[in-house]
């Protein structure tokens, strides 16, 4: 992340929830935060002008296997034990400098519970 320490930057915070029935790109759903993305069902737009870093934190019953995807471009398939579904314990972690608007979704090989969460951290360029 780049920080520029002359000046005042407006750090924002946006929370939402992701589930999946089985395999497949995760639903997303805006909870609460600074700033309301554009969802819509499975991909989140981010506007261009900012950094992001995004946090996932999914729920599951049974082990799985999943990914963040970045303007359509897989990135590391990440394994997550089972763990209570009332507790997100793994996460994965992607930045992303949007000079342009970045289009965001996350794969799962298994069902994810609504009880899984995402951090969308933006910071202005």
């Amino acid at each position: 992340m780049s920080y520029n320490v002359g000046r005042s930057v407006g750090i924002a915070l946006a929370i939402c929830s992701f589930s999946s029935a089985g395999a497949g790109n995760v639903t997303f759903s805006f909870i609460n935060g600074d700033f309301t993305p554009s969802i819509s069902t499975s991909t989140i737009t981010l506007a261009a002008g900012f950094e992001y870093f995004i946090i996932s934190s999914p729920t599951i019953s049974v082990a799985t296997n999943y990914y963040h995807i970045v303007d359509g471009v897989n990135g590391t398939s990440y394994s997550v034990a089972t763990t209570a579904t009332t507790s997100g314990l793994d996460e994965q972690i992607s930045s992303i400098q949007a000079d342009a608007s970045v289009t965001f979704s996350l794969y799962a090989d298994q069902a994810l519970t609504s009880n899984s969460r995402l951090q969308i951290w933006r910071f202005p360029l």
